[in-house]
């Protein structure tokens, strides 16, 4: 039996007539009992009738009625269709009521059929009953503000609703099922009086079944060496079948591989339809190279690495929500996905929900996160405050949308169930902009500005990311004079990946030492320095773990006196080199006026 087909009927099983259907499309491919790939409707079909003695019926604008009786012999169809006809629900389009909408009377006629006992009786004696999916129905009973629907489709949402709740037809045994596009688009009333099943998209291990009868079905097709079928599977998974066999198929009529490249932009796209793009798949391949180095990354880096190790064993008991704070470009965004490069786990981005047409906002924003809640893995929110404004005592103008979105998010953070199946990583350079009730719901991580100490290792960590032919020792004097030139103008990594590059546009040949000290004197110092200092205060005066300082020893649980704290570190410590809130908080004030991070 398929999974998804079992949410479908299990409703029908407990007693109930009609449902509404949402999320994998009907039509999607899967593998039925014989092993052989077949669209989930026509398994459904075969399954209705096999288990259940319904014939299905399908109804959509574009194509009308639809029915298909193999199944039966040739009586059994002329009894079907002879039934069909009297109750008005056929295929032929004459129709002597034309001014009622076709919905509607296919709707009547089911009312009309449950008042009336069945005589149509099956090889085995039993009573022939029929499975009705409109599908589109969002087409037919739309969510509009009330005073916009047409004649029509009120009456199609009056009859769907007294369908849902006809006693005669939950009595005949025929059951009905709501199909929807688009997720949440449906007449308001129908969601509160009737049960939605939503099915997930296939996971990694319907995934695997499903390669093992693409390899039978095209076993011309190849794929590259290093793919196995649980390769695929896992990058894959999460999404629809029929993306998959497109793959297949092109590789079995053109010979060429299959490779992993092909399969995440497959991924990426379905993800991005599923999601109407409120979340977008992240290629973990970008941070492969890329190298952290430095004391104020070591701590988070190292957060980050057992937290991952943690999630791949699938630990319920490890942290969640985790906001990585501080000043711009210290390395924050690759941190979070080097953890989920590292975890092996696949990764979103979530992006703004927000809409201009009214309720599409808080629509899309459901959708999102029901969807990463199935999909399971990484969601990486990069500048958080401004994808979800997380201040509800801001004044936005939008009539409560704003604070609608952050309910939602809200409750997403809150809930227990996702421990270990979902780990929301996000950065912010301005925690301050958040309300106190959202950031209790996350784990402030401070991740600090560069060292002076740090920035001979961080541009030659830059420098061999250019150029990995790249052979500098530590100790070079140039090397050394380049660092200090790039600390005393308050370079970020970001702006001095920025200056090497732009070294090569006026110094010949690959990049080499000449080019760094040339970037570390071209470079013009940065004039609001206090920006990054500002938002480091605000890192550290929202964290609540001394474990997460750079300077704390977990070993002794005590500062390590040692570290080389900068000045604008000092300035806020007590003698024992602990944070002193009153001066941080003094500082904050005295900085916040001046700065615009």
């Amino acid at each position: 039996m398929i999974n998804s087909l079992n949410l479908l009927l299990q409703p029908y099983l407990n007693g109930k007539s009609v449902i509404i259907h949402s999320g994998r499309d009907l039509h999607d491919l899967e593998v039925n009992n014989d092993g052989n790939i077949s669209p989930l409707i026509e398994i459904l079909r075969e399954q209705a009738f096999n288990e259940h003695n319904l014939v299905l019926i399908e109804y959509s604008k574009s194509s009308g009625v639809n029915y298909d009786l193999r199944l039966l012999n040739d009586t059994e169809r002329a009894n079907v269709n002879k039934t069909l006809n009297n109750i008005g629900i056929c295929t032929s389009s004459n129709d002597s009521n034309s001014n009622v909408p076709e919905f509607v009377r296919i709707m009547r006629g089911l009312l009309k059929l449950s008042q009336q006992k069945s005589n149509i009786l099956l090889r085995n004696n039993t009573p022939l009953k029929f499975l009705v999916i409109f599908h589109f129905t969002e087409h037919l009973t739309p969510n509009l503000q009330t005073g916009h629907h047409s004649e029509d489709q009120l009456l199609s949402i009056e009859t769907a609703l007294k369908l849902a709740k006809s006693l005669g037809l939950r009595k005949s045994g025929n059951f009905v099922i709501f199909s929807e596009a688009r997720q949440g688009t449906l007449e308001k009333l129908l969601y509160q009086n009737i049960n939605t099943i939503e099915l997930p998209q296939p996971d990694k291990y319907e995934k695997k079944k499903f390669i093992e009868a693409l390899n039978k079905r095209y076993n011309n097709s190849k794929a590259e060496e290093s793919l196995t079928d649980e390769i695929i599977s896992n990058l894959s998974s999460g999404t629809p079948n029929r993306s998959l066999e497109e793959i297949y198929l092109s590789s079995e009529k053109t010979g060429n591989e299959i490779v992993s490249s092909n399969i995440f932009l497959k991924k990426q796209k379905d993800i991005v339809s599923l999601s109407e793009g409120t979340l977008e798949s992240i290629d973990l391949e970008r941070v492969k190279n890329q190298n952290l180095v430095g004391l104020t990354v070591k701590k988070p880096l190292a957060i980050l690495m057992r937290l991952a190790e943690q999630f791949k064993r699938g630990d319920k008991n490890c942290l969640r929500n985790l906001m990585f704070c501080g000043s711009p470009s210290s390395g924050k965004t690759v941190m979070v996905i080097s953890a989920a490069y590292l975890a092996g786990m696949q990764s979103f981005f979530l992006n703004s929900p927000k809409d201009s047409y009214v309720g599409e906002s808080e629509r899309k924003a459901k959708l999102m996160l029901n969807l990463l809640k199935q999909l399971g893995g990484f969601g990486i929110i990069d500048e958080v405050e401004m994808i979800f404004p997380l201040n509800r005592n801001m004044m936005t103008g939008d009539s409560g949308v704003t604070q609608n979105l952050q309910g939602q998010l809200q409750q997403f953070l809150s809930d227990p169930s996702l421990s270990g199946k979902v780990l929301l990583l996000a950065t912010s350079n301005r925690p301050n902009a958040i309300s106190e009730a959202m950031r209790q719901r996350w784990v402030i991580v401070p991740v600090l500005m560069p060292l002076e100490n740090d920035f001979p290792e961080i541009i030659l960590s830059i420098a061999n990311g250019l150029n990995p032919e790249l052979k500098i020792p530590l100790d070079n004097r140039d090397l050394i004079n380049a660092a200090k030139l790039f600390s005393n103008a308050g370079a970020a990594p970001r702006e001095i990946r920025e200056a090497l590059i732009a070294s090569q546009t006026f110094l010949d040949g690959s990049l080499n030492i000449e080019h760094i000290l040339f970037a570390s004197k071209d470079i013009i110092p940065s004039g609001n320095l206090n920006a990054s200092i500002f938002a480091d205060y605000c890192a550290l005066s929202y964290c609540r773990s001394n474990s997460f300082l750079p300077w704390w020893d977990e070993k002794t649980n005590s500062p390590d006196k040692n570290y080389p704290y900068p000045d604008y570190i000092k300035d806020i410590l007590t003698d024992s080199f602990h944070i002193d809130t009153n001066k941080l908080n003094k500082k904050i004030k005295e900085i916040e006026p001046y700065v615009n991070v």
